[in-house]
């Protein structure tokens, strides 16, 4: 591959990793809950924990099981997460973390945890006495979060937030566990385009130049497996 080409590919990959990471603007008021979804990221558990005190949460919601890419974390992810926040806020109490921790993908992170919250948390339902979370998970999925949940709980206000982001950290760490973060990328944006026809996700139209970054990551990977 030449330079040239190599170029156009990183270039439609940051592309694509700036729209997919996009967050809200901060809330104004206090929201009731954070809502925190697992991945093998650790440093965003700590994260849900600033975004907790900060804005006035009742209580911090993690969900995620055992997933593709987080084996290592040698327990379920909001298991795992649960114990980050609480090592790095010694004022954070158990009792304020609600978990969910049999999901393996994002509409079960929504249906199991509206689940547990109407069975086990009477009053705190999504979209009914859970109005308003701001909403966590990995870059390159947290998009797609918001597209679910816009379409499984319209009534469920959800604000993105993230900590500061760096494209160079997240393809490492990726490619160290063995995903291609190229693929993964296209993969997400694949989602975007495909999910809502299928009733997965609501439905959002690619920006155009958003558009050509996928049609680039996706060239180059259908050229890399020789179709």
């Amino acid at each position: 591959m030449n330079s040239t080409r190599s170029a156009e590919i990183l270039a439609a990959a940051r592309t694509a990793f700036a729209y997919l990471s996009v967050t809200d603007a901060p809330p104004q008021t206090a929201v009731e809950a954070i809502m925190g979804f697992g991945t093998f990221d650790l440093t965003l558990p700590v994260f849900c924990g600033k975004a907790f005190f900060r804005y006035g949460a009742k209580k911090i919601i993690f969900t995620g099981g055992i997933g593709a890419g987080t084996a290592d974390l040698g327990k379920p992810e909001a298991d795992a997460w649960a114990e980050a926040a609480l090592a790095a806020h010694p004022t954070l109490r158990r009792e304020q973390l609600i978990l969910e921790n049999r999901s393996t993908n994002t509409a079960e992170n929504i249906h199991f945890t509206a689940a547990l919250l109407e069975r086990e948390h009477s009053g705190f339902q999504l979209g009914t006495g859970l109005h308003h979370a701001v909403i966590v998970a990995s870059p390159s999925r947290l998009r797609r979060v918001k597209l679910t949940l816009q379409h499984l709980q319209p009534r469920l206000r959800a604000t993105r937030a993230l900590p500061r982001v760096d494209f160079d950290r997240e393809f490492a760490e990726h490619e160290r566990r063995g995903i291609p973060y190229f693929a993964h990328l296209c993969g997400e944006l694949d989602r975007i385009v495909s999910y809502p026809a299928r009733g997965w996700i609501a439905e959002e139209a690619l920006p155009s130049d958003i558009a050509e970054a996928h049609a680039v990551l996706r060239a180059a990977l259908t050229k890399a497996h020789g179709a």
